[in-house]
């Protein structure tokens, strides 16, 4: 019976692995084509791979620190929305840097600053676009974030 679970372990994070992957290759796929169309070049496959590959790497940490900013300043009561432009120019300046970053120390791999900047900027207003349907976080003196801490509160 032991074994059974097993198989059945793996074949679910196989899956699941495999479901995240294709999702990520296929908007890999679409930057490549947009950067591509930007002015965009690369001398060899091998580049090609390596600049997505730091791209997404570094990419994803700092987003959700870029994501948590906002949030953070809307929980505190500093910002009015965690949605608004604050979040659109953290999400396009991340997006410039880190490939105008790759571009610097990258000799395989040329992009311009102008076709970085679009690029940038489209993305940040696709992201702004998808927050729309984003639940804003809660107050830090309202009941629900003292229900969330409550709910991490661990009695002894």
């Amino acid at each position: 019976m032991g074994g059974t679970a097993n198989i059945n372990k793996i074949k679910t994070i196989v899956i699941c692995t495999s479901i995240v992957l294709i999702i990520l290759l296929s908007i890999t796929f679409f930057e490549y084509l947009f950067l591509r169309l930007l002015g965009f070049q690369y001398n060899s496959m091998g580049a090609l791979v390596f600049f997505f590959v730091m791209y997404v790497f570094l990419e994803i940490p700092l987003s959700f620190i870029t994501n948590a900013i906002p949030k953070s300043l809307k929980s505190v009561g500093i910002i009015q929305s965690s949605k608004g432009w604050l979040s659109f120019f953290l999400n396009t300046g991340l997006t410039f840097a880190l490939i105008q970053l790759l571009d610097t120390f990258m000799v395989n791999i040329t992009i311009t600053w102008q076709g970085s900047l679009i690029f940038a900027l489209i993305s940040g207003l696709i992201g702004l676009k998808l927050k729309e349907k984003d639940e804003e976080p809660p107050i830090i003196d309202s009941e629900e974030f003292k229900d969330i801490g409550n709910r991490f509160n661990f009695k002894k």
